[in-house]
Formats: C-alpha cells, sequence, structure tokens
C-alpha cells in the first residue's frame, strides 16, 4: 500500500497490517481503511477483535468462527442443555475464540450465525415450561385462574424438591422428563464432563 511520508519502519508495519486485514476479513480492503485503524488505536494496538469489528467481514469468516466457538463450549454442557439464556456464560467460560473477539458487533455477528447453525440455542426456556406446568387458557374464570397459579406454585415446589435426586447422576441416563427439569432450572444445576459426550449431573440447591 502507499507509505508516501511515512518512515520504512511505519510503512511496514502498514504493510503487515494490511495483510492481516485482507487475511482475517477474506474482502478486499481499502487502505484508508487500514490507515485509519492504526491512527485510532495504534499500529501496535490492533487486536483481531478490532480489525472485524471495523470491516466489512465474508460470511464464511463468522461461519468458521462460530463453529469454532461451539465446537469449544460444547464439550463442556450437553447440547440440549446449552440455550439462549446460558450460551454467553458458557461462551466466556470455555471459548478462547469469543473471548477473542469482546465487541458488541463481531458478538452479535457471532451470535446470529450459531442461531443460523446451531438451533439448539433458541431457548427453550417456554417449551420446557410448557411441558412442566399446565397451559394458559384466556377463557378461565377468576377462580379458575387462582387454581391454576396454584397448581403451577405445587408442581414447582416438588420439582424443587426433586432435583437433589439428580445430583451425580449421569445425563445420558436422566429420563426426559428430568432431562427437562435439569434444562429448565438452569440456576441450580450444571454439568461436569466425564468423556464420551456425557456428564455428571450437579445440583446446587442453595441457589
Amino acid at each position: 500500500m502507499p507509505t508516501k511520508h511515512i518512515d520504512d519502519r511505519t510503512a511496514a508495519e502498514l504493510d503487515e497490517l494490511y495483510v492481516r486485514c485482507v487475511t482475517l476479513t477474506q474482502q478486499p480492503v481499502k487502505e484508508v481503511e487500514v490507515l485509519r485503524l492504526a491512527i485510532q488505536k495504534g499500529i501496535n494496538n490492533i487486536a483481531d477483535d478490532d480489525i472485524l469489528a471495523s470491516m466489512s467481514v465474508k460470511n464464511t469468516v463468522w461461519k468458521g468462527l462460530a463453529d469454532t466457538v461451539w465446537n469449544e463450549v460444547t464439550p463442556f454442557w450437553p447440547l440440549d442443555a446449552i440455550t439462549g439464556s446460558n450460551f454467553d456464560a458458557l461462551a466466556e467460560a470455555h471459548s478462547k475464540t469469543w473471548q477473542r473477539f469482546p465487541s458488541e458487533s463481531c458478538r452479535k455477528a457471532l451470535y446470529a450465525e450459531l442461531i443460523r447453525e446451531h438451533i439448539q440455542l433458541n431457548d427453550p426456556i417456554f417449551s420446557t415450561y410448557d411441558s412442566l406446568f399446565p397451559a394458559e387458557d384466556f377463557g378461565l374464570t377468576v377462580e379458575e385462574e387462582q387454581a391454576l397459579r396454584e397448581e403451577r406454585k405445587r408442581l414447582n415446589e416438588e420439582y424443587l424438591t426433586s432435583l437433589p435426586a439428580l445430583n451425580g447422576r449421569l445425563y445420558s441416563e436422566l429420563s426426559s422428563h428430568e432431562k427437562t427439569l435439569a434444562q429448565h432450572y438452569t440456576k441450580m444445576v450444571s454439568f461436569e464432563p466425564i468423556g464420551n459426550d456425557d456428564f455428571r449431573v450437579l445440583v446446587n440447591a442453595d441457589k
């Protein structure tokens, strides 16, 4: 790229940055974009996140990064228990790729690709709720609505009481109902990888 009125060392650094930008984005990069980024961030302080957050990025780049994030997270949590509500925390804890791209724009692009490619990220909280509790009926009387609330409260207490029985068991050995409980009460349940795509269920009843 043109480096008129720039010393040789800076010119070489700008050339390296230009190549890096093209490599990361997999797109044609304008020289002015590279110069602007170098001025804004300092030529030696530019992270990969800065580049992808400020330039046009080929869709396949986001797909590749999203697949890497997913593959870094899934060894630590059952696939059907990864949801839209707990994914961020799991990725922050287990994915170096996710940590590498902390900017809002990069996270948004990654998340969009994850939703597109890995439908498990669509939060199942409503489906688990529907499986565990009686459905709402808009034609209920006041008395029937009160009875429904009481029934939901009773069931919730029953489910919470049953959760400790899951502690220490293998996720693969849980019944469909027990897996639904583990997926619904995410604040109280976590998982310990034991290999072979299986996990030990850990219940913290104090949460």
